[in-house]
């Protein structure tokens, strides 16, 4: 059905409303089905950026950062190196205006 006009309607919707809740493995499914049926989709080259926004993988490490663990917890818990989730938490940090881990918690919300 989604190489049908109204198929592709369903897609183009479904990749909107995807986007909106940055579900962004499913923007991609969506945009891989539409190609399958012959119809082009718009992909910038590279990472998909969030701009001043926590990215999936910062809010994760930035949720743990704000309950008080280390970055080597916090490495072995979402199984990453320490060095990446320094990268995160500075970016998290930076993006949520806070000069401190404690300061992280509020800024995140529920």
């Amino acid at each position: 059905a989604s190489g049908g006009p109204g198929g592709r309607t369903v897609l183009h919707e479904a990749i909107a409303a995807y986007q909106d809740i940055d579900a962004v493995w499913d923007v991609l499914r969506c945009q891989r089905e539409l190609r399958e049926h012959g119809q082009t989709t718009v992909r910038r080259p590279g990472a998909l950026g969030y701009g001043d926004h926590l990215s999936p993988r910062e809010r994760a490490v930035a949720r743990l950062a704000s309950l008080g663990l280390s970055n080597r917890e916090i490495a072995s818990e979402l199984v990453l190196s320490h060095r990446t989730v320094e990268h995160h938490v500075a970016r998290a940090l930076r993006k949520l205006g806070v000069s401190s881990r404690t300061e992280i918690g509020p800024q995140l919300g529920p």
